[in-house]
């Protein structure tokens, strides 16, 4: 059993300008901040002239990294770009597996992952014998006891949840599992979330990564579950909606139970983020609840982020990982409405408007299948985009951009449409999109 973790004290870190603007701050040295909090070392291009610290391919490159693969390990190279997800093409599928096949050859691994070197080198502070400080990388070094420990790590594109996470390797390529390094107050609460729904056990197919630790390392919270075993080859499409059972057994984790949409506790987390809100983005939420009334909804679990680069089917079931937003008391259903707008955002490049129109094309048909009562199904799309209004609320209280939120804003519009408010519809938009309900 993980052991409880020690309370960790607040952070102080900027919350945003490091996710929001990476040009106006290296990201290595953002990444170095993180996983040596004494500042004492940093990761710089280049190998270092000490040449006793990691070094990594930092890949598309160093100034924009999305991840860094280990250079002196062949083995652990190989493992760190066989990364296969339900959201891959063809086409990735077939450059990840020709870098797994080419990282055998080190001299290729440079060229094959158009990456550039880059290495950790002391600074000052207090280093230890071999020149380089302990950080977070030594502490779980330690933790796991894997003494030929390497990491490879992945940076995503800069938004607000953004973190190192560690796949965490050894001299063998054998995964150990993967870290997640919080760095501030919403890093902390956000690995703490997926470190909760980590430690209960999904129903077939859905599989749940194992919480393996979750400790204070290096003045960092860091949250390790148990690796995944993605497939090379495709089981589905990458836009293609996972079998009901998967959404019915991630609600299944939480309650189930019928319910007026005002005693849900997702409800209850609405109210309590509309003293942030605007007028307008309150009016809206208010006239939701309002064409709900009389109305009762399954609540259950909800991942918060169920798509396709979170899924790898296998023959043995589907794992899914990320659970940081994962939440109990959600109507059934929101996974499949958000995996539509995910899939028409991410993999299909339309903006987040259209990208809603395909959610409320295609939801119906999905949540018939859930069990969803037909005279439920346009009401529980509406209370979809009353979540995407909360979201841009709480993102919004927190510091995030204005400027940088497009899903909340096209979620609100449409909202004030479909419920007929005054102004919601001006010259030249579109009529209120009539939601087709199957009968099957």
């Amino acid at each position: 059993m993980p052991r409880r973790r020690r309370s960790v004290p607040a952070l102080e870190e900027p919350r945003w300008t490091v996710l929001t603007d990476l040009d106006s701050r290296d990201p290595l040295t953002w990444l170095s901040r993180i996983l040596w909090p004494d500042g004492s070392s940093a990761i710089a291009p280049g190998r270092p002239a000490d040449g006793v610290g990691p070094v990594w391919w930092a890949s598309p490159s160093a100034h924009r990294p999305e991840i860094l693969v280990p250079a002196d390990s062949p083995a652990a190279a190989r493992t760190a770009v066989r990364r296969y997800h339900d959201g891959f093409t063809a086409r990735r599928r077939l450059r990840s597996l020709l870098a797994e096949g080419l990282t055998a050859a080190r001299p290729l691994t440079g060229p094959v992952l158009r990456a550039k070197l880059v290495g950790v080198s002391a600074i000052d502070g207090p280093a230890t014998d071999a020149g380089v400080s302990r950080g977070v990388i030594d502490g779980i070094r330690d933790l796991l006891a894997v003494p030929d420990l390497v990491v490879a790590i992945g940076l995503s594109t800069p938004k607000s949840n953004q973190k190192p996470v560690l796949q965490l390797l050894d001299g063998d390529g054998r995964c150990h599992g993967w870290a997640k390094v919080a760095w501030n107050d919403r890093t902390n609460a956000l690995v703490g979330n997926e470190a909760d729904w980590a430690r209960r056990s999904g129903r077939p197919p859905l599989i749940v990564p194992r919480l393996l630790h979750d400790e204070e390392v290096a003045g960092r919270r860091v949250v390790i579950i148990s690796g995944v075993s993605p497939r090379r080859r495709p089981q589905r499409r990458p836009d293609a909606l996972p079998d009901p059972a998967v959404f019915l057994a991630v609600a299944a984790l939480g309650s189930d139970r019928s319910v007026e949409i005002t005693d849900s506790p997702w409800w209850r987390s609405v109210e309590a983020g509309l003293g942030d809100a605007t007028d307008r983005e309150r009016q809206a939420v208010r006239a939701a609840r309002e064409s709900c009334v009389g109305l009762r909804f399954r609540i259950g679990a909800w991942h918060g982020d169920l798509t396709p680069w979170n899924l790898m089917t296998t023959r043995g079931g589907v794992q899914l990982i990320d659970w940081e937003f994962a939440a109990d008391g959600v109507p059934i259903g929101f996974d499949l409405c958000h995996f539509h707008t995910q899939v028409a955002a991410e993999l299909k490049g339309r903006d987040a408007s259209a990208a809603l129109d395909r959610s409320a094309r295609l939801s119906p048909q999905g949540l018939a299948a859930l069990g969803v009562e037909s005279a439920n199904i346009t009401a529980l799309w509406r209370l979809y985009l009353v979540e995407l209004v909360r979201r841009q609320v709480t993102l919004r209280a927190g510091g995030f951009p204005a400027d940088r939120l497009t899903a909340g804003p096209a979620a609100l519009t449409r909202l004030e449409r479909v419920l007929g408010l005054a102004g919601a519809v001006g010259p030249g938009e579109a009529a209120p999109i009539q939601m087709a309900v199957s009968s099957r």
